[in-house]
């Protein structure tokens, strides 16, 4: 098009000139050898335009006919670029669609007809994730092993196939392979927060609690996941980390928790449990006071109650103190009423189990009010409690029944051997303050949808 703009500018000034030419009586002599001839100058300026025409057009005629082979080709490679283009486009939506046969055939085939760098790598990595629907696992690690290699000299594109391939092996649950991959994608390119998450899900299943838990307030702090997140995180793998680990590391990693976290009740259960377990019943109170304070919870409260004789007065005044701004909450007025009872303040205990009766009924409320009778001698009013309390239809969960509730007795079960059984302060059993390690609490939480599907690795 521009070639045809200059020849209608350059045949537009020839006409200029004969139009300022025409009355011009110039001539121009040729003299070759022994003849002379004599033309005009206007007719000289129209041949040399002429003879320019004719030779700019052989010119161009000729450049053509030497580049034909060289536009041919080119013609070729945009025909064969839109059909790989087309065959792209293809797969991927076979593949989005679920239908991973046709997909991994028609990216399989353009990964063998494309010397494309970009597309090559593109559809290798599709056809991996089609492979891998299939359960072709050994055809997924060579299409990717392949790509990877291929894309050695662009770090982008080679963090992609890295990504791609740690996905992968985390959804078959190969945690321990994929840190490898997702540790190189991070150093191409620290923020970016899609390798954060699939770092998140390899500690998970790595049993990395640590590194999980940092790495899950970093994706906190950039709004990628939110606190509710964080703390159902914690209340499953926090809670397991702090029970299997060792004292030492339980301790280090529940103080550096701020104090929201550590309020989260697994975490309160599990470290009240290995502080008891060494008969530090102060700092477990104070475990339990800190998720206490911000939200009465049955299953600590649960736990609360065993303490020593020495601490009950401590956790009397504290429970009192949470009374204060919940008058009528009656999971805590029985856990006051046992607290009492186990102080022997009779005239509080019996107060405090009677309003919460009045305003829900439990079992527990009429079994403690049973043994607070029977201690003080009247006989038909415990009976009646106690006879409420085996009547009451109470709902407990599995979570407390593992957790909470202290294991049976069985030293006066009717089978039992008459040398076995031990009939002496069966109120006192009852009232008995067992440690426990909350592991029970633990395994009963199921694995969270947010952080990942694959089978996880033994917990560390």
């Amino acid at each position: 098009m521009r070639a045809i703009i200059k020849l209608a500018i350059l045949f537009g000034l020839a006409i200029l000139a004969v139009f300022f030419l025409k009355d011009n009586n110039d001539v121009v002599m040729l003299i070759t050898g022994d003849e002379r001839r004599t033309v005009s100058l206007l007719t000289a300026l129209l041949f040399l335009i002429v003879l320019f025409g004719i030779a700019y057009i052989l010119v161009r005629l000729i450049v053509r006919v030497i580049e034909l082979p060289k536009t041919f080709s080119n013609w070729s490679e945009k025909r064969h670029a839109e059909k790989e283009v087309t065959l792209l486009e293809r797969g991927w939506i076979e593949l989005l669609e679920g239908r991973s046969d046709k997909a991994e055939k028609d990216l399989l085939s353009l990964v063998d007809k494309t010397d494309n760098f970009k597309r090559k790598i593109l559809a290798s990595m599709a056809a991996a994730r089609a492979a891998h629907d299939l359960s072709h696992f050994d055809r997924r690690d060579s299409l990717l092993a392949e790509a990877r290699q291929k894309a050695k000299t662009n770090p982008r594109f080679e963090s992609a196939v890295a990504l791609v391939q740690a996905e992968l092996l985390l959804e078959q649950g190969k945690g321990f392979e994929a840190l490898d991959h997702l540790e190189f994608a991070i150093k191409v390119d620290a923020k970016n927060t899609h390798a954060q998450g699939l770092l998140l899900r390899a500690y998970r299943q790595t049993g990395m609690t640590l590194k999980m838990v940092d790495t899950a307030r970093q994706l906190v702090r950039k709004n990628l996941l939110t606190e509710e997140e964080l703390r159902s995180l914690l209340d499953h793998y926090g809670a397991i980390y702090v029970a299997n680990a060792s004292f030492e590391e339980a301790k280090d990693f529940y103080d550096k928790l701020s104090r929201d976290e550590k309020a989260v009740p697994s975490i309160a259960l599990t470290m009240a449990a290995r502080f008891e377990q060494l008969e530090d019943f102060r700092n477990a109170g104070e475990a339990l006071e800190i998720a206490l304070n911000q939200k009465i919870d049955s299953r600590l409260l649960a736990q609360y109650v065993k303490c020593p004789s020495s601490e009950v007065s401590a956790r009397i005044s504290q429970a009192q103190r949470w009374l204060a701004v919940d008058e009528n909450n009656p999971e805590l007025l029985v856990t006051l009423g046992q607290l009492c009872l186990m102080d022997k303040l009779w005239g509080q205990a019996e107060r405090y189990l009677n309003k919460s009766l009045s305003i829900y009924e439990t079992s527990k409320a009429h079994a403690l009010l049973g043994i607070l009778n029977d201690r003080q001698g009247r006989q038909q009013e415990a009976i009646r409690h106690w006879r409420l309390a085996s009547s009451s239809a109470v709902a407990i969960s599995a979570t407390e029944v593992a957790g909470v509730l202290v294991a049976a007795d069985t030293s006066n079960d009717p089978t039992t051997p008459p040398d076995v059984k031990n009939l002496d302060k069966l109120e006192d059993r009852f009232l008995a303050n067992k440690v426990e390690t909350g592991r029970g609490i633990i395994e009963s939480n199921s694995d969270d949808y947010l952080f990942d599907s694959a089978p996880p690795t033994l917990q560390k």
